[in-house]
Parts: C-alpha cells; structure tokens; sequence
C-alpha cells in the first residue's frame, strides 16, 4: 500500500498570513522591481493603510566577513499604526514578499522595534556597531531623520539604566519601569542585575546614611500621634512630611509592617509613618530599637530581608496612647520591660481629636482603690498646648447610597 504524500496546507497558510507593525523590505539595487522614485510613490500611497513613517537608504558600502564589498541594496523601514499583512503590502510595491523582515520581536514594544529599525538604516544599533556608519543625511525620510538619530543617542541603553541606578540616580521602580520600555524579555534578561546592583546601591547608601548622623548627632525625631479612627493623625504626619519637604513612607502596622522597606532608599523613607500600630504586631524589644532615637543602626523585621531603617523622622499613628498601648502588648515581664523604656523615646506625644491636636505629657498619678485602700500607679497624659485640628475636615466621605451606586458609570 502506497504511503500517501502529505499535502501542504495552504488553508492554514491563508489564514493565518504574516503580519507585523513595523516591516523592513531589502532588495538590491539593481533587483528593485520599480524605480526608486516610483518605489517611494507607492510607499506614500501606503498611508491607506495606516502607514505612519517610512525611511530608507542605498547601502553602498557594506562589507562581507572576508571584508569585501557587497552588492549595494536598499533598506525601506515601514511603520504602520497596526499589523498589516506583508503579503499585501509586498503586493502594492510589487515585491516578493520574501523580501521583507518582521521587526517586531515577542515581548518587545512595537514603538521600540520601530526605532530599532529606523536606527539600523545607518547602523546606530548595538548589534550593527561593527558595521560601516552611514551618515544620517543619506536617509531619504517621511520625518526629520538625523533629529531622530540624534535623539536616539541621547537615549539610555539598559546599561545606562543599570549605571543610573548604581549610581543613586534612579530608584529601582524607575529603572524597572525604563527597563520595561525595551520588552519583557529585556527585563527578564536584566531582573538579577537590577536586584543586585540595587542592593549593593541600598548598603552603600546606608554607610554614607550612617556616617552623616553619626558626625550630626541629631536624635531621630520619634513622634507618637495618637487618637480615634478618622481624626487625621495620617493626614497631619503626611502633611508635615511634604511641608519639610522630605519623602515619607507609609507601612501598615498590621502583620509583617516593614516589608516594603526593602527596595527603599535613604532618599524615599526620609519619614516613616507606622499606620495603626497595634500592641501585637511588633515584639517590645524591636519596637524599643525602632523608635531608639540616638540608634542610626536600625534594622526592621521583615518576612524575607530585615532592611535597614534610614529615616529622619518616625510618626507612630495608633487609637492608643503609648500608656495604653504598653498596658496592652502581651507576655511581657513587666519588671523588666518597663514602660520608662518606650516613653523615654518618645519626643513628642500628639493627641488628635476631632477638633483639636494637643501635646501632651505623661504624668505619674497615684490611685487609692477605695474597698481595700491599696495603691497603684498609673500614668495619664496631660494637655500642655492645644491647636485646633484642620486635618479632620480634610477626610473623604467614602459612604454612598444605593442610588449612586445603580447610577455609576465606569470611565475607562
């Protein structure tokens, strides 16, 4: 029995043509199928079909490996405003459609694919360095070409963006995102090195962090603002950070508070603001090292790293004041973890209310217990100066009826 043959499936071919945003035609000088004026005509009719810029040029003097000169052939850069089919494109410049390259790679942004293949015109890519420099002048353009090649050396490499954040000039989120810019695969490809420069970057930064507040001797200013939900004890540590000025940082005191700290600089926890401390998050001995304002050489527990602590300022935010709170943190031996530990590190106490925030001070009392005339000392906080509290106004109304809600339109 005679094997049948297999039959090419043109169907699928149909189906599924080739198509790409940016394409490159390259054909020899002397294989162009029209004139070069004629070519150039039909590639501006091509703005039909969304034809956003065009170049190209005569490579003349490209060498081979054994350094001898090739035939010179023209290179035609096309962008489109999306896909469209090489085989229809091939058509209206009467082409063979072998002819013509994707320049689009997988996970790269089509603008970038774009750019690289209007720079290799002259050879202005990494790839292309070893190759004769076109001048960019020679490019025959729909655009302001040598603008465009200058601007292009202008721009960063990953290289450069890797060297900018070595160096403390970008933060790890920006060079990520910059990174981003030139596709996936090329973030993928640069993740570790990104992840190890920064952490290298994170340990030189904190020795020079250290060496300066060593030689200034300023104490980190440790303050506790305490009072109801919603008063706006967040809201005035926010405030006082942008009208100093200074970056802050906000970490949740709930669960593990301090992961985030991990990829911050020096520069982006200038104020840490502890969000809803409570009494269980936080072991005593590590919130006594947290908030010890003469200990430069923080170090916060985290999940997966304990990062170093570098800021200028701590707010502590909580519904507690620091009596209650300490009254409140479990399994400690009181005698020797004592309450004089957490209120001596302290530098200021805040008491917000709805209409005014108050400084306050805490004073040993003595209290008689009237059945069995035993004492017992306790510390309340006294007022000492008052100011009116403009930050309870300032919060959003997050309620809304059923109404409002049936009524909403999404904006996309």
């Amino acid at each position: 029995m005679k094997a049948r043959k297999t039959q090419p499936n043109l169907e699928a071919e149909r189906i599924s043509p080739k198509r790409s945003p940016v394409l490159m035609l390259v054909q020899q000088e002397s294989k162009l199928s029209l004139p070069i004026k004629e070519l150039q005509d039909r590639i501006e009719h091509l703005k039909n079909m969304g034809l956003i810029k065009w170049a190209y040029i005569l490579h003349d003097k490209d060498k081979d490996k054994h350094d001898k000169l090739v035939a010179p052939h023209y290179h035609f850069t096309l962008q489109f405003k999306k896909r469209v089919s090489v085989d229809a494109v091939a058509k209206r410049l009467k082409e063979s459609p072998s002819q013509f390259e994707i320049m689009t790679k997988r996970g790269r942004d089509a603008k970038v694919s774009a750019n690289n293949a209007f720079a290799y015109l002259v050879h202005r890519t990494e790839k292309a360095k070893g190759k004769h420099q076109y001048d960019p002048k020679e490019v025959i353009a729909s655009f302001d070409y040598p603008k465009f090649i200058k601007d292009i050396a202008e721009q960063m490499t990953p290289k450069d963006i890797l060297e900018m954040l070595g160096k403390g000039k970008i933060t790890k989120h920006e060079a990520q995102e910059q990174i981003m810019a030139f596709g996936a695969p090329t973030l993928g490809n640069y993740k570790k090195k990104i992840d190890d420069i920064h952490s290298a970057r994170l340990d030189i930064e904190y020795q020079e962090w250290l060496k300066e507040m060593k030689a200034l001797k300023e104490p980190i200013k440790v303050i506790w603002c305490y009072g109801a939900g919603g008063v706006g004890k967040t809201r005035y540590a926010k405030d006082w950070a942008v009208r100093q000025g200074l970056n802050y940082y906000i970490c949740s005191g709930s669960n593990s508070p301090f992961d985030g700290l991990n990829d911050l600089s020096a520069k982006e926890q200038e104020v840490l603001i502890i969000d809803e401390l409570r009494p269980k998050t936080l072991k005593y001995p590590d919130l006594l090292q947290i908030l010890d304002p003469m200990n430069f050489e923080k170090v916060a527990v985290a999940r997966y790293h304990n990062p170093h602590i570098m800021a200028k300022a701590i707010f502590v935010c909580t519904v507690y004041n620091p009596y209650q709170f300490y009254l409140q943190i479990p399994n400690l031996d009181r005698h020797i973890d004592t309450f004089d530990q957490l209120s001596r590190r302290i530098g200021l106490n805040m008491e917000v209310t709805t209409y005014n925030i108050n400084e306050t001070v805490p004073k040993l009392k003595e209290i008689e217990d009237k059945r069995t005339g035993s004492k017992f000392y306790t510390y309340e906080y006294e007022v000492v100066r008052s100011y009116i509290n403009h930050y309870a106004n300032d919060r959003v109304d997050t309620t809304f009826t059923l109404e409002d809600l049936e009524g909403y339109k999404y904006n996309n």
